[in-house]
């Protein structure tokens, strides 16, 4: 009788605990031992699924980035004021930002880098398009019921990620003096602001 395929159930939970680890932990003081250690495995075992601790951290970022992209659907299929709905994206993203930083971190420099390899380019353009198909749709709704100025949806978009981006490459540069949450928070407060279609009273 074949044995089972455990290669996915192996793989999340060398995932699942490296996320814990990391988050306790500074990632250059990890390594691959700790999350074998972690995930009752051997370290063989760990590099079967990953070679390296940067695939792991790779592996990471691109299922927070699906998590997100998974949230932002839901919110763009959501019957509710599309600020509302922009805001509540934008505290998800700031969170998870926050309780993973170190993370992060590493993967602005992943995006940052002068030639990342074809498979990380193409996830990184796969997530650029999940963010800004979700964000455009709820965009184009807040437009469509008068909530947001005429503008167009494309170029707003762009705009409210390339804010985000640019942040944390901002960040890259400064990690330690530069007030991430902070400033990605009054970043989202003006373009919403600039978003929102104010009535003048008669």
């Amino acid at each position: 009788m074949p044995k089972p395929d455990v290669s996915e159930q192996r793989k999340s939970k060398i995932l699942a605990v490296a996320r814990e680890i990391f988050s306790r932990k500074p990632l250059k003081d990890v390594k691959i031992q700790d999350i074998a250690r972690k995930a009752r495995l051997s370290v063989g075992g760990v590099y079967w699924y990953f070679k390296s601790k940067d695939e792991i951290i790779h592996a990471l970022l691109m299922q927070n980035a699906e998590v997100n992209i998974a949230a932002l659907k839901t919110l763009s299929e959501v019957d509710a004021p599309a600020i509302m709905r922009l805001q509540k994206f934008f505290e998800q993203v700031l969170a998870s930002t926050e309780d993973l930083s170190e993370l992060y971190l590493t993967g602005a420099k992943y995006q940052s880098m002068s030639s990342p390899t074809p498979e990380t380019r193409a996830a990184m353009q796969r997530i650029a398009a999940g963010y800004h198909s979700g964000l455009e749709a709820i965009i184009e709704q807040g437009i469509a019921r008068g909530e947001f100025v005429q503008v167009n949806p494309q170029d707003a978009t762009t705009a409210l990620l390339g804010a985000y981006e640019g942040l944390m490459l901002l960040w890259v540069m400064s990690p330690d003096t530069m007030r991430l949450k902070e400033s990605m928070q009054v970043a989202a407060q003006l373009l919403m602001a600039g978003l929102s279609a104010i009535k003048e009273k008669k």
